[in-house]
Parts: structure tokens; C-alpha cells; sequence
């Protein structure tokens, strides 16, 4: 069985970082980026290409149906759910234990667990920047993958939350 990354490098490391010893993410072909606005959907294209160039398998984005998440959340938040669909279906449950967290404008929160990652931010520069730390984070969890050449066992991400703002002092 392989080992999987417990702790990511940052080139400035963010505001806040937690990791936890839980069940990792274990990624496979049904993982979906969900996304809550059309207007960064393009975005996620470079997570998807990220991972089509070290699986082959090219990852799905998708909208989250009205239906699965609350108005108010949707309005006032810029949401990535990179999960299965079942999971999906239950948007409201894992976002709302996490809407207490303050965002201000060039933040974002980041969380990952057994289930799923996500990604909360109120503006498009935390967002863009939430998925710039994504994409870090996925790179080396990819690379670290390859080099094991354990291809028959799960893309793992450990359990973490992080918390960052693009114009922070750290």
C-alpha cells in the first residue's frame, strides 16, 4: 500500500493550516469540480488539465443545481466542491458548519477530508487564489503519486483546513 503526502510546501505558507490525522480523500474517476457560478467556471480548467496530464482521465466540472444549495449561500459565496455526485446532493450540509469563518475580500478556506474538498471564498481574487493553492497542493499530491508507481492503490489528499488571503503578512 502506498503512503500519501501528510504536509504540502508552500512558497509563503498560508495565514492558517491544520492538518488532521483522519481517513485521507481517496480521488478516483468520479470526482467532479462542482462549482457554484459560471463566471469562473474556465478557472477550473487548469485543476482538470492538471490531472488528465498525470491520470489521463479528464475530470468533469459541473454546476451545482440550484436544488442542492441554499439562495443565500450561493449569493454571497464562490463555492469549488470537488467531490461525487452523492456528496453533492448534501452542498448545503458541507458548507453551512463552515459559514461562520470570516472571508474578508482576497481570502479564502480550503478543506479537505474523506469526503470531499472545499473551496469558499467571497470574491474572485480569494477564489483565484484558493485555486492557485489548489493547484499546488494537487501538483504535488500528483507527483508524489507517480513517483511511488503505486498505480493500482487511490490518489490520496490528506485531511487538512486552511485558511489564506492573498494580501496577508505571513
Amino acid at each position: 500500500m502506498s503512503t500519501f503526502l501528510k504536509e504540502f510546501k508552500f512558497e509563503k505558507l498560508p495565514s492558517k493550516i491544520t492538518y488532521i490525522d483522519e481517513e485521507p480523500l481517496k480521488l478516483n474517476n468520479e470526482f467532479i469540480f462542482f462549482h457554484n457560478k459560471s463566471k469562473f467556471r474556465k478557472e477550473l480548467n487548469r485543476l482538470q488539465y492538471l490531472v488528465k496530464t498525470y491520470t489521463n482521465v479528464p475530470l468533469q466540472a459541473a454546476g451545482i443545481r440550484d436544488t442542492y444549495l441554499k439562495e443565500s449561500i450561493s449569493e454571497n459565496y464562490l463555492i469549488i466542491l470537488f467531490t461525487i455526485s452523492d456528496i453533492m446532493k448534501k452542498a448545503n450540509e458541507v458548507i453551512e458548519p463552515n459559514l461562520s469563518i470570516e472571508l474578508n475580500p482576497g481570502c479564502f478556506y480550503l478543506e479537505s477530508n474523506k469526503d470531499f474538498m472545499l473551496l469558499l471564498s467571497r470574491d474572485m481574487e480569494g477564489l483565484v487564489f484558493g485555486i492557485d493553492t489548489l493547484e499546488s497542493i494537487l501538483k504535488q499530491i500528483l507527483e508524489d503519486y507517480t513517483s511511488q508507481k503505486q498505480f493500482d492503490d487511490y490518489i490520496k489528499v490528506c485531511s487538512f483546513k486552511l485558511f489564506n488571503c492573498k494580501n496577508s503578512l505571513t
